[in-house]
């Protein structure tokens, strides 16, 4: 027989994921569902403690959350464990999937550990926000790119040339370089815990944007010198659906110095691995 409490919760995520974009009240959804006030109230505030729902804390509304995808689809991805593996092998780190949901970038399988790098499991979200996600948007275009440097309020001269530079050069060479440094690690670090309450907010944004200001995104050629050690904290790839854009992305988390000759070679293994996924999607 159906349990009863059960169908509520049910029909609580039929009703927010029919309407994904829509954000509704405890009274909205009680009147809906004809549940009483306190029964909705219990059954959100469980579903907001596991982000199956989010909890928009200015309106005191409700809409579907972020983890319902994050339990869906590492089991999806987990075909693509053996090729991971390999790649965590041939370049000596961890390695992660990660996919887009709407705002943000969630990790949908990991393999390897580090004794440097934090720790990426799966479920692990991040903000797609300026400078960060530059393999999502460099092959967007040009509307895309605006909407992306406008989410970190009116960028200066001086960063919106270089990221328009950093895009130009990851759309020729094919990956994205995140330079490790103190600052990256705490920023990171950051971004994590405040994606991990939903969508990017303005703190986000500020975040990011000041990590911009103060930090040098990304390499230029002219910055890779050959015999010098570079500080690399994650190499990323896109992986691109049958359409030509980008849904995923894999990256190598190599968190140490590498010379211009390691970098290439991380980043070709990490390009081999993403066509790879490309192929057999």
């Amino acid at each position: 027989m159906p349990s009863p409490p059960t169908e509520r919760v049910v029909a609580v995520m039929h009703l927010l994921a029919a309407h994904p974009e829509r954000n509704f009240s405890l009274a909205d959804i009680c009147r809906s569902l004809g549940i009483s006030r306190a029964t909705g109230h219990a059954i959100l505030a469980t579903l907001a403690h596991h982000r199956w729902v989010v909890r928009h804390e200015s309106s005191a509304s409700y809409s579907w959350g972020p983890a319902i995808g994050a339990l869906a689809r590492p089991t999806n991805d987990r075909e693509f464990r053996p090729l991971l593996e390999n790649l965590s092998e041939t370049v000596g780190a961890q390695v992660f999937l990660a996919r887009r949901e709407n705002a943000s970038l969630v990790v949908t399988d990991s393999v390897g550990d580090s004794l440097t790098a934090p720790r990426v499991t799966a479920g692990l979200r991040m903000p797609l926000v300026a400078p960060f996600g530059r393999d999502y948007v460099a092959w967007a275009g040009e509307p895309a790119i605006k909407a992306w440097l406008a989410g970190i309020g009116e960028p200066s001269t001086r960063l919106r040339r270089r990221l328009t530079a950093v895009l130009a050069q990851v759309r020729e060479r094919g990956y994205v370089i995140e330079r490790l440094s103190r600052e990256y690690v705490r920023v990171y670090m950051a971004l994590r815990a405040l994606a991990a309450d939903g969508e990017p907010d303005e703190i986000t944004a500020r975040l990011a944007g000041a990590f911009a200001d103060l930090a040098l995104v990304d390499y230029l050629p002219a910055e890779l010198d050959g015999s010098s050690d570079h500080q690399v904290a994650t190499i990323s790839v896109p992986v691109k659906d049958s359409d030509g854009l980008v849904s995923m992305s894999i990256t190598a988390a190599p968190f140490r110095g590498l010379n211009a000759s390691e970098i290439r070679k991380i980043g070709a293994a990490v390009c081999d691995a993403a066509r790879r996924i490309e192929e057999s999607r």
